[in-house]
């Protein structure tokens, strides 16, 4: 991904006036009447910015055309109001919008001249405000000067906060050239879900009140009741209709996203690196409190307490005579379980380590826990909301999401699933919560009551919970310790061919592989430790987040500043040492040992095998905002000189590097 995203990030660098010619159509393209309704400024002006936090564009240049381009696009839309007068609200694309437009002309009229600085920030209206002003017969020159001071204003409203985004990824972009990559990705999704949802919301309003007022009609020409009712539910005049819409969006999309993730689990021999980094370190991070809490969670997702909460829901609907809706929750949990046992007998994926289950529960994909939880909370909340005002429907889909959740991290937290396996069962309740709720709002459930109905469910879930956890809580808790991932080889064996076995490169938590590890070591850390700190090696303390607070001092000397984080399959480095660079290098060396899932035995003795790696930090800082340590590779005489620490530190090394694209192995065995 970042060799794609950097020639266009370099291109702009060399060439930043083509860039400051998009930023200039995309923001007088934003003023223009209704135009500006499917133009995705904000996302390209604050993407502008972020160039310019990360150094490719020129703060002022950016900021001038931004501003020149939305007052020329402010000023042509009202010259077109004063050309056009009234006769402009009958001409296209003005009489497609007849409700935009009434709203722009009641905004003028409540804000009078100061509709145009304000109308600039307002959704919807700031793409007809200037042409109604026009209309309206706006002193010229009062028009320029608000026209100018609010557009100056606008310019670096929209311009600033991407300088600080791209200073923030700047920044990241130092501890990890991938994260700086997710980052980026998570913001173009971010802004093309804002566009989207800026279309729905307005720009593609006539033509999808048209589309449904064409299946409205539709349905009506059908017969029978439910086809009726139908017909009404998707009417534009019936303001639920917009939940139908939404609840189809998620739909679809919730079936695309989960046939991706069960096609890449079919279609794969093994697990991805990033499902192996996630549950290291889930593996890694477990302690005894933690332990205790995510199996009561857990506890509470497993079948019988779902299974009484899914009872208490289909009984409470039969009880009102709400006898589709008990139909369609039903249908939708029997669907959801035998998906779940089919995907798990198809796949037949082994879970990350070895519980007591048997049948079609002894394998991983997808989340049964996940996947019901998801189901039956997401058809509570549809239930219980459908009658309920924006608030609290936001409430009750917000407790649902958090109990399913919750009840799904608790999966991964033990070990029991891999991401891959919570995410598709997430998916596919989604998929089932949207498909339900598109019944309910075509065809609304009567008297359900559903204050109560959430009371009762809630009070059924935390009982049969309570009741499941009191008299199964010892053997859940025997059944997710963790278990001792180390595997037992021979000496002989490791020599010969097992360390091949063993990762050349560290792999960090998005599943990139990184620095290469310079030798395998199998021996105890405490005498290699003692021995590289008499060779001037200091130990430094466990990476934690507090000690990335120096980071933020952009005076800050190397010394200051704590080893930048590396994990390797989402595990901390066992030990990490620092030195000063030998001779006139620049910066200080590092050493990271990590803890394999292998362990060197001779007779009854074993000792567990690590990998090392060596790296060189130098001080780095960005925008004088920061200062943090970037990796640069070890020179050959700093890793001839580690090698030969390990060949006298009383284990068993095997020193490994690349050349010519493949292994060179020297063996140095020492005492085991």
């Amino acid at each position: 991904m970042l060799d794609i995203i950097q020639p266009y990030l370099d291109y702009f660098t060399v060439h930043p006036e083509w860039a400051l010619v998009i930023i200039f159509l995309i923001a007088m393209g934003e003023a223009l009447l209704i135009i500006g309704l499917f133009v995705p400024s904000t996302a390209v002006l604050v993407g502008a910015g972020v160039l310019v936090g990360t150094g490719h564009l020129g703060f002022w240049p950016v900021v001038t055309v931004t501003a020149v381009g939305c007052i020329v696009g402010d000023q042509i839309s009202y010259w077109a109001g004063r050309l056009f007068g009234q006769r402009l609200k009958t001409m296209w694309p003005l009489h497609l919008y007849p409700q935009l437009v009434a709203k722009g002309e009641d905004f003028v009229r409540q804000h009078g001249g100061k509709s145009i600085a304000i109308g600039r920030f307002v959704p919807g209206v700031k793409s007809v405000v200037p042409g109604i002003v026009g209309m309206f017969g706006m002193n010229q020159l009062f028009f320029v000067f608000v026209n100018v001071t609010s557009g100056i204003v606008w310019a670096f409203a929209h311009v600033v906060p991407g300088v600080l985004i791209g200073r923030g990824l700047a920044f990241a972009g130092e501890l990890s050239g991938r994260l700086l990559v997710v980052l980026l990705v998570l913001l173009v999704l971010l802004a093309l879900a804002g566009y989207v949802i800026r279309l729905a919301a307005a720009g593609v309003s006539p033509f999808l009140n048209h589309l449904l007022a064409r299946v409205s009609a539709w349905a009506r020409a059908r017969r029978g009741r439910s086809w009726q009712r139908f017909a009404r539910a998707v009417s534009p005049g019936n303001p639920r209709s917009v939940m139908i819409v939404l609840f189809a969006a998620i739909l679809f999309t919730g079936l695309v996203a989960l046939a991706n993730l069960a096609i890449r689990a079919a279609s794969s021999d093994a697990v991805s690196n990033i499902d192996v980094s996630l549950a290291t370190l889930m593996r890694e991070s477990r302690n005894a409190p933690a332990d205790e809490l995510m199996t009561v969670i857990t506890m509470m997702g497993d079948t019988i307490v779902l299974s009484a909460l899914a009872l208490a829901i289909l009984v409470w609907l039969v009880w009102h005579k709400a006898y589709r809706a008990a139909w369609a929750a039903g249908i939708a949990i029997v669907a959801a379980k035998a998906f779940e046992l089919a995907m798990k007998l198809g796949i037949q994926r082994a879970r990350p380590t070895e519980l007591s289950y048997s049948g079609a529960s002894l394998f991983s994909f997808p989340s049964g826990h996940a996947t019901m939880a998801a189901v039956i909370f997401g058809i509570l909340a549809v239930l219980v909301s459908h009658s309920m005002g924006r608030w609290g429907r936001a409430l009750v889909y917000a407790t649902c999401a958090i109990l399913a959740v919750a009840i799904a991290y608790s999966r991964l937290y033990l070990g029991a699933h891999w991401l891959s396996d919570v995410l598709a069962g997430l998916t596919f309740g989604v998929v089932m919560m949207a498909a339900f709720g598109v019944a309910i709002e075509a065809i609304p459930p009567r008297r359900i009551k559903p204050h109560g109905l959430f009371a009762t469910a809630l009070v059924v879930f935390l009982g049969a919970g309570a009741l499941h956890v009191a008299t199964g809580f010892t053997r859940a808790s025997e059944m997710y310790a963790v278990q001792d991932p180390l595997t037992l080889v021979p000496v002989a064996q490791w020599i010969d061919k097992d360390w091949e076995k063993l990762p050349a490169r560290r792999i960090d938590l998005a599943g990139k592989p990184e620095e290469s590890f310079i030798a395998q070591f199998a021996g105890n850390l405490d005498l290699l430790a003692a021995q590289l700190e008499a060779g001037g090696w200091s130990a430094t303390p466990e990476w934690t987040w507090g000690q990335s607070l120096p980071y933020l001092n952009p005076n800050a000397a190397l010394p200051d500043l704590a080893p930048r984080p590396a994990l390797h399959e989402g595990l901390k480095a066992k030990l990490t040492l620092t030195r000063a660079a030998a001779g006139d290098g620049e910066g200080r060396e590092v050493i990271r040992i990590y803890k394999t899932g292998l362990a060197a035995t001779e007779g009854t003795a074993y000792k567990p095998i690590y990998l090392v790696s060596l790296t060189r930090e130098v001080r780095t800082h960005g925008f004088d905002l920061y200062a943090i340590p970037s990796p640069r590779p070890a020179s050959a005489a700093d890793i001839a000189d580690l090698r030969g620490v390990l060949s006298r530190a009383g284990g068993i090394a095997i020193l490994s590097g690349h050349e010519r694209g493949g292994i060179r192995q020297d063996l140095i065995t020492a005492s085991p």
